[in-house]
């Protein structure tokens, strides 16, 4: 794989920062699949449903170490206040910091190729089981109706992912709610993505992401398997989950490997934010659904030219790929202000919490998953919100 000869790779000065100053643990070259994992992949054990931790039901969880980063070590940010931890996780509340100001006129024209939140969310209007029935909004930064979505850590097989889905509003009127996996940016964790990934839930998501700090198909794939099986087993997200909508998401190292996972049969849409190269050979090929792609004009570390190009290029599906235009928004404006990777800003740029790409990635969501009719005019037309100051140079393909 050419890319990890380049900046950041294992073993280089960058990489090493990035692990010492992260997290000292779980920065293991891995071993990039060639092939898709066969049927008998174990998914492994773990709690039956991440709501164990605001339960006092009986813990019959498997207590094997993960593979990445163990939840049970973890020391993410304060993320917002801790509701209830009964020893095998911990939820919290977490607040969602609106957008910036409203874009500007529109400066550019996309170009086209084919090649075969406010904090008071309000009552939770009537809902239908699709997500299809939720209420329009014209500002896709602010909570969603499930203003109540909350983080529950140390759930899943291993107990090694974090999850992020609404609380008491959870199945509402009967809400089949859609499902998606987060990959993390090399050396981080989830909670370095609480805002992103808790806007998300609270427009009706559950996410569950993979707490591994090289986050891997394998690891997203049992994720999001084992989310599935929850909706036939006793517990809170029994009945409650749209298990053939799914979307997989990833930023930077996980960018890839959101991508490698597309190929699952249900997947309905794919995000890279700042997203490095697959690592599956055939993934563009096995891919079926529409891929977000997202650079910024200020991230050196995963260039424009140099990764996220050419997995545009190489995309054979419907694709929107998508440039920020902000010399200061470097490598790290995906990840949360005030996380742990904070610390080796740099040349990497400052965390922002990915403020500008927040917005258009849930309206993406919502168009792909849930048919919003409202989300389109952020990427179709010559005068999409995409098209437009702050953003730079749209391009689209297949659409």
């Amino acid at each position: 794989m050419p890319f990890l000869r380049t900046r950041g790779a294992p073993g280089s000065s960058l990489f090493v920062l990035l692990c010492v100053s992260a997290f000292a643990s779980g920065c293991s070259t891995p071993s990039a699949p060639s092939e898709r994992p066969t049927k008998g992949d174990d998914h492994g054990d773990g709690d039956e449903d991440g709501t164990d931790v605001v339960s006092d039901e009986d813990d019959t969880t498997d207590d094997t170490k993960p593979s990445g980063l163990d939840a049970s070590t973890a020391k993410p940010r304060d993320a917002g206040t801790t509701v209830k931890d009964s020893g095998n996780g911990t939820v919290k509340d977490s607040a969602v910091v609106p957008r910036a100001g409203d874009a500007a006129p529109p400066s550019t024209t996309p170009t086209e190729t084919s090649d075969a939140a406010s904090d008071d969310a309000g009552e939770l209007p009537s809902l239908g089981a699709s997500c299809a029935s939720l209420p329009p909004t014209d500002d896709y930064a602010a909570k969603g109706p499930f203003a109540d979505a909350k983080v529950f850590t140390g759930v899943g097989p291993n107990k090694n992912y974090t999850l992020f889905r609404p609380d008491g509003s959870l199945g509402k009127d009967g809400f089949k709610h859609p499902i998606a996996v987060w990959g993390n940016g090399i050396a981080t964790t989830p909670d370095h993505y609480t805002q992103t990934l808790t806007l998300i839930a609270s427009h009706g998501w559950v996410v569950i992401a993979c707490n591994d700090t090289m986050a891997e198909r394998p690891c997203l794939d049992s994720g999001i398997a084992w989310l599935i099986a929850q909706d036939t087993v006793s517990g809170a997200l029994e009945g409650k989950l749209d298990t053939t909508n799914e979307a997989t998401i990833g930023y930077s190292w996980g960018g890839g490997a959101a991508i490698d996972t597309a190929n699952r049969p249900n997947v309905k849409t794919t995000v890279s934010l700042h997203g490095m190269p697959p690592r599956v050979t055939t993934a563009f090929a096995d891919m079926h659904a529409p891929l977000l792609l997202y650079t910024s004009t200020g991230d050196s570390f995963v260039t424009a030219e140099g990764y996220v190009t050419p997995n545009y290029d190489k995309s054979k599906v419907k694709t929107f790929y998508a440039t920020l235009s902000d010399d200061k928004a470097g490598h790290l404006y995906v990840v949360d202000k005030g996380a742990t990777a904070c610390a080796v800003s740099g040349a990497l740029g400052s965390c922002e919490g990915a403020i500008a790409e927040r917005a258009p990635t849930v309206a993406w969501l919502r168009m792909w998953q849930c048919g919003d009719q409202n989300a389109k005019r952020f990427f179709e037309g010559d005068d999409c919100v995409l098209c437009q100051k702050p953003w730079l140079a749209p391009k689209r393909k297949n659409w």
